[in-house]
C-alpha cells in the first residue's frame, strides 16, 4: 500500500445521469459515447501513477460490475449530493490509512498524471490543494486530513463552487495551494473544442 490515493469519481454510464448539461444539445447516445470516451482516456492516463493507489469511487452503488474492467480498487457510493459523495470518499482512503488523497472528475481531458503529483507534493505545504477550473469550479480537491465543512453549504456545479470551498477553507483555518487550471466538459461549446463532434 502506497500513502498516497488518489480517487477518481465516476458514473456508471447511463444516458439519464452523465453529462446530463447537455441533454438536446447532442443525441443521448453521442453524450453516452462522450462520457465513456472520457471515462476511458482518464483511466489510461491515471489508472497507474507510481507511488499512488488509484480508486474509482462510482455510483450506483450497484454498478461494480461496470467498474471492474479498470483494475484498481473500488468505492461504492451511497446516495447524496456531490459534496456528499466526495466526503464519503475521502473518508473512506483515510480511515484505510492513507496520508493524503485527491480526487478528481472524468471529464478534464487535459489531465495528466504530473499535475496529480504537483498536488500531492503541495499537499507536504497545504491542508488543501484545488485544481481550479476555468468555469469557476474545481477539477480536483486534495487533503492530508479528513475534512467536512469544504463539501457543506457550497453551491454545486456553479461559477461560484470553488469561491465557496474556498471561504470554507479560510473560516475552519485550513492552509491551501492550488495547481494549474484547466477546462471540463460541462458546455456544447467545451465538447467543440475538444473535436469530439467532428
Amino acid at each position: 500500500m502506497n500513502k498516497n490515493a488518489l480517487i477518481i469519481i465516476a458514473k456508471y454510464p447511463e444516458k439519464d445521469n452523465v453529462k446530463t448539461r447537455l441533454k438536446g444539445l447532442m443525441p443521448d447516445e453521442k453524450r453516452l459515447e462522450l462520457y465513456v470516451s472520457l471515462l476511458n482516456q482518464t483511466m489510461q492516463k491515471l489508472g497507474s501513477i507510481p507511488a499512488i493507489d488509484t480508486f474509482i469511487a462510482f455510483a450506483p452503488e450497484n454498478t461494480e460490475k461496470y467498474f471492474l474492467q479498470f483494475n484498481v480498487k473500488l468505492i461504492p457510493l451511497h446516495r447524496g449530493g456531490l459534496g456528499a459523495k466526495m466526503f464519503e470518499a475521502f473518508k473512506y482512503v483515510f480511515n484505510a490509512g492513507y496520508e493524503k488523497a485527491a480526487l478528481v472528475g472524468v471529464d478534464i481531458p487535459d489531465l495528466t498524471d504530473s499535475t496529480i503529483l504537483n498536488a500531492f507534493d503541495l499537499l507536504s505545504g497545504s491542508d488543501l490543494v484545488y485544481g481550479p477550473a476555468k468555469d469557476g469550479g474545481y477539477y480536483l480537491v486534495g487533503m492530508r486530513k479528513l475534512v467536512r465543512e469544504v463539501f457543506e453549504d457550497v453551491p454545486w456545479s456553479s461559477d461560484q463552487t470553488l469561491n465557496r470551498s474556498l471561504e470554507q477553507a479560510k473560516r475552519f483555518g485550513y492552509s491551501v495551494g492550488f495547481t494549474e487550471m484547466l477546462s471540463d466538459i460541462d458546455t456544447i461549446e467545451d465538447v467543440k473544442r475538444t473535436g469530439f463532434l467532428s
